[in-house]
């Protein structure tokens, strides 16, 4: 088999690894589908030694345990030797995830790097454990999500204590941070092992601004999951991704859920950006507030989202970005990716 070389790009953000990694995966996926069967290569080198994105990182661990568990082998890496870089990865967990899921052939050049000079604050988990009951029970349906947003919520706190106990943190409302990001990243997790079916990868960075969260699954994306998970909606034609993420974003209103998750870290000054395959949707006050406007019909064309205006073509300004948008692109990541920031309060 031929190899086919796979440019990540600079990972500056989600949306940087998504414009380099989809093209390439679509000529990867043709190449099977064609019966070539190209074998990848993943091809680090443009990755600068400082200013990676953690959310683009954790998506790309996800994206290279779905592909690894399909070719059946590591994937080869091209990386230059960079020991701050490779440091860093250590640091965060990067290195531990790919050796525990065997992900990676590094080709020898892995090593001699020094640990310990990323912020702490920094860092990638994942969590694994699908649900094994019957989904078609209600009463098991919600026992199970109840207590594993518990659990994962507990874990959360946990693992980032050393975030929660320092001084800046302290000093920007503190109480509540810990309380939205807990509750967000435990609902958006669940969502992931119980309505992605897919281990659900997790990166946090703490900056001068605030605290970036990114939750990261291959699994089947919105549109599936929604057909899959609300009995009126599956005689009903199939959902766009864009469609699928703002249903899901307010279906939930009167429980805990997505509504509940967007409506807190947005009362902090923040965003939620939420991608499934081909679409991405940025929630900011203002696309949000119109969304809460919408009448979901629950027949014919289930919601009408033509009062958001059209998607987002090309680049905007800051300002126009901030106001929140939608986005379709022309290839796709699978799986869903939704990413969270909390800003500080100096």
């Amino acid at each position: 088999m031929t190899k086919s070389v796979i440019n990540v790009g600079p990972m500056k953000s989600l949306n940087s690894l998504s414009l380099y990694l989809a093209p390439q995966l679509d000529e990867l996926r043709n190449s099977y589908i064609e019966g070539r069967g190209a074998i990848p290569v993943w091809d680090l080198r443009n990755i600068p030694p400082k200013g990676v994105s953690i959310a683009a990182l954790t998506s790309f661990l996800s994206i290279s345990k779905k592909i690894r568990d399909f070719i059946g082998t590591p994937i080869e890496i091209l990386i230059h030797w960079q020991p701050e870089f490779q440091g860093f990865l250590s640091d965060i967990g990067f290195v531990q995830i790919a050796r525990e899921f065997d992900l990676y052939n590094w080709q020898g050049m892995l090593g001699g790097h020094k640990t310990g000079k990323t912020n702490p604050k920094t860092r990638i988990f994942y969590y694994s454990d699908l649900p094994n009951i019957d989904r078609s029970n209600n009463e098991q349906l919600i026992e199970w999500k109840d207590r594993k947003r518990q659990e994962i919520k507990h874990s959360i706190a946990l693992r980032l204590s050393n975030l929660f106990n320092t001084k800046i943190f302290h000093e920007s409302w503190s109480n509540n941070l810990e309380s939205v990001l807990t509750i967000t990243g435990s609902e958006l997790i669940v969502n992931s092992l119980l309505h992605g079916n897919d281990i659900a990868f997790v990166g946090v960075q703490r900056s001068s601004r605030g605290i970036t969260t990114a939750i990261c699954d291959s699994g089947i994306g919105f549109p599936k999951s929604m057909k899959s998970n609300y009995e009126w909606l599956k005689d009903k034609p199939p959902l766009s991704h864009t469609k699928a993420i703002i249903l899901a974003s307010l279906l939930s209103k009167n429980k805990i859920g997505l509504y509940r998750a967007i409506d807190d870290v947005l009362a902090t000054g923040g965003y939620v950006n939420m991608s499934s395959y081909d679409t991405e949707v940025r929630w900011e006050n203002h696309l949000w507030n119109q969304a809460k406007e919408l009448k979901i019909q629950f027949d014919g064309k289930i919601v009408d989202i033509s009062s958001l205006g059209k998607p987002l073509r090309g680049y905007k300004a800051l300002e126009e970005i901030y106001q929140g948008y939608y986005k379709e692109y022309d290839a796709f990541l699978v799986g869903s990716r939704v990413a969270f920031e909390i800003p500080f309060v100096i």
